[in-house]
């Protein structure tokens, strides 16, 4: 008899053991879960930032564009008028032409 008493000693000690071993598991399964989960957040988070901050410059940027756009219509609008058109030829010494003659397509075809 007394060596089941010693053997019943350690099975109860291998069952408290297991037990320990399986809440020591538990806990740190739980403890790298969570840690997980929490990386999870901060790189969802840091995702979300970043393109924020990749919308507000693409928005001054087009902002930016289209300010010159408007810039570049005024300034096409500017050079297209035809009082500078004018100005600009009487400068580079043009003048008006007192008659424009139009060649019609049966005197191209006859010359041939």
């Amino acid at each position: 008899m007394p060596h089941r008493r010693g053997a019943s000693r350690q099975t109860a000690r291998l069952r408290g053991a297991s037990w320990e071993i399986r809440s020591f598991l538990v806990a740190s399964g739980v403890i790298v879960a969570c840690f997980l989960l929490v990386l999870l957040y901060l790189a969802q988070a840091t995702a979300v930032s970043a393109a924020g901050y990749e919308a507000q410059r693409l928005a001054a940027q087009r902002d930016e564009v289209r300010r010159q756009n408007a810039l570049l219509a005024i300034e096409s609008a500017r050079l297209d008028s035809p009082a500078r058109v004018e100005t600009e030829a009487q400068r580079l010494g043009l003048v008006r032409a007192a008659t424009i003659r139009v060649v019609g397509p049966e005197a191209v075809a006859a010359t041939r």
